[in-house]
């Protein structure tokens, strides 16, 4: 086990010139450039630059507005990521970055262990100790020091590394800090995972609710929920394919967390077929995997809208 002193070192020494990569609209790494990118509507775009023209940086007025509404639910492009969702969690830190990441502390290894195997066919961390994977290591033992009551909590690193594709290291982390308070996941995170008890009486409920079917099929084969829920609420839904990722992020910042445990039903209701038809280990294994499924996101997104429509309260974890 390599020392902290000896980890910092390498994670901070003068990264080698990154190499010019093949890459597709999201930044990971592929073969040859392809004509399936999905391009985003003009029209989409100009709605979007109108309403921040409109709004600026004043939050109670996107969460009030009907268009926004509707334009979240159609995606935030990619070029408008970074000022929208600074705006839709934007909230002031007071700290010292230098000295949060220059202070050691226990997190050392299983960070940098997380670190190593964080998004590797993404441009940004496909090179161990490169300019990536150092400010991901910064800013997870920045948090760790910023909030010693939860210290580092194995998945964060999914998280930290998505919000790295769109904002510059420091404002990543104010970023993390930031949704972390806003949605109050202290103990989700803290050391006894002490929300998740919560969280998963909650979800049955939604399922209760919204897809009684699956729900009985899982409890018909002796399946907890916790066999795909655990690893989908603390790596907040960042281990699906990117697209989706991005989509459910989009809901997530502008809502709360409680929009997580309806994507999460409305997963389901997407598979359904697929789920109801397996049983015993089969079913088991086929639940840990469905976030390494090709799944429709358009369909995922329209149908976690209806549900929250339809939904008679607006659930509280």
């Amino acid at each position: 086990m390599k020392e902290p002193r000896d980890l910092k070192k390498r994670y901070n020494s003068d990264a080698p010139q990154e190499e010019v990569l093949c890459t597709n609209e999201y930044g990971f790494i592929i073969e040859e450039f392809s004509n399936d990118t999905q391009s985003i509507p003009n029209n989409l775009k100009a709605e979007w630059y109108n309403v921040i023209s409109k709004y600026g940086e004043q939050i109670e007025r996107y969460r009030k507005s009907r268009k926004v509404q509707r334009l979240i639910r159609k995606g935030i492009p990619i070029s408008l990521k970074y000022k929208m969702w600074k705006i839709l969690v934007n909230r002031h830190l007071h700290y010292d970055y230098e000295d949060l990441i220059n202070k050691q502390n226990e997190f050392y290894h299983q960070i940098h262990v997380d670190v190593q195997r964080t998004f590797r066919k993404h441009f940004l961390f496909n090179r161990s100790y490169g300019r990536g994977q150092s400010e991901l290591f910064n800013i997870l033992i920045a948090f760790s020091n910023y909030m010693p009551h939860i210290g580092y909590c194995q998945g964060m690193s999914n998280f930290a590394g998505i919000l790295l594709m769109y904002f510059p290291e420091e404002e990543a982390f104010e970023m993390l800090v930031n949704i972390i308070k806003k949605n109050k996941l202290e103990t989700l995170f803290d050391k006894n995972l002490s929300k998740i008890k919560v969280i998963q009486e909650v979800q049955i409920d939604i399922l209760e609710k919204t897809c009684p079917e699956i729900l009985d099929h899982l409890i018909a084969n002796n399946i907890d929920i916790s066999v795909y829920a655990i690893s989908w609420y603390l790596t907040l839904f960042t281990r699906f394919d990117i697209e989706l990722v991005l989509r459910i992020w989009d809901l997530f910042l502008y809502l709360d967390f409680t929009v997580l445990l309806i994507v999460s039903a409305s997963i389901l209701e997407h598979c359904s077929d697929q789920i109801t038809c397996r049983f015993g280990e089969q079913l088991v294994e086929f639940m840990s995997r469905i976030d390494s499924l090709n799944l429709d996101v358009d369909e995922i997104i329209s149908k976690t809208c209806e549900m929250i429509n339809r939904l008679e309260y607006y659930c509280q974890y």
